[in-house]
């Protein structure tokens, strides 16, 4: 019996220290850019705002456009390398450059205390509450995820409404106003939408780092889906939040999670 305890701990500890490497997020080597300069944009899973790229042999893109000056493009063709996991790419024009990416669904099954203590951590209070209403949370959690996540690159110095746009993913993070329009440290509303509703007492995350450290903040969205950060003008940001909602085939898995975030920063 002290050796199952002792196994259940060491797993969940092991699930604690990781609980954050489930973010990922679309990282440019540059997010200020020339007229037609190269730049590499890496899929980034990882904890902390720090990682490694994403092995893109594990899932099927659904979404990889581009967004400027009223134009969406499809980008798929600028993936490249063996791991399908970085884009190399180029911005014709100046202006406000958005990025959105989809995946298909990935599964995966933990045990029910790495699953009630994942729920706890991700701040999704809404399934711990269904599973403790249905006497599930001595059940393992089955689960599907799937990724809905942006980022904002600016080309020359003139800005543009590209920012706000709605991609039309499931999950999307909209700023209310162009970080990059920012010239001293302010707030910036941040509205969380889940099938273009707004998104009520999630869980939303601003992480900044700068010199190779990483902090970051926490809030509850509003009945609106809106939160509000502080942002400055150094260092990466990034705005992440999850969603998870019962499946609706049971056989699959017992819930769907849509991972959220938004990247942009000042170098």
């Amino acid at each position: 019996m002290k050796i199952k305890k002792l196994l259940s701990l060491t797993s969940l500890l092991l699930f604690c220290s990781i609980g954050f490497a489930h973010e990922f997020w679309l990282e440019p080597a540059k997010f200020w850019l020339k007229i037609n300069e190269k730049v590499r944009i890496d899929l980034m899973v990882g904890e902390d705002y720090q990682g490694d790229q994403s092995n893109g042999h594990k899932y099927r893109i659904l979404k990889l456009d581009h967004y400027a000056n009223g134009i969406r493009t499809d980008i798929r063709n600028k993936v490249y390398g063996d791991s399908l996991s970085s884009i190399d790419i180029t911005f014709p024009t100046e202006g406000s450059q958005l990025i959105a990416f989809n995946n298909t669904s990935k599964f995966i099954e933990l045990e029910a205390d790495m699953f009630n203590e994942y729920l706890r951590t991700e701040g999704l209070d809404n399934v711990a509450k269904l599973r403790l209403q249905n006497s599930d949370t001595l059940k393992a959690g089955r689960e599907l995820y799937q990724r809905c996540v942006k980022t904002l690159v600016q080309v020359g110095n003139k800005t543009d409404a590209s920012y706000a746009l709605n991609t039309g993913m499931r999950l999307e993070i909209i700023p209310s106003k162009n970080p990059y329009d920012q010239k001293s440290k302010g707030p910036i509303q941040f509205k969380v939408l889940f099938d273009n509703k707004p998104l009520n007492n999630a869980l939303v995350l601003a992480w900044h780092l700068v010199d190779g450290k990483t902090i970051h903040q926490k809030l509850r969205s509003d009945k609106n889906g809106q939160v509000v950060f502080p942002v400055d003008q150094t260092g990466k940001w990034m705005i992440s939040t999850v969603h998870m909602v019962a499946t609706e085939n049971l056989k699959e898995a017992d819930w769907q999670s849509y991972w959220g975030s938004y990247t942009f920063g000042f170098y």
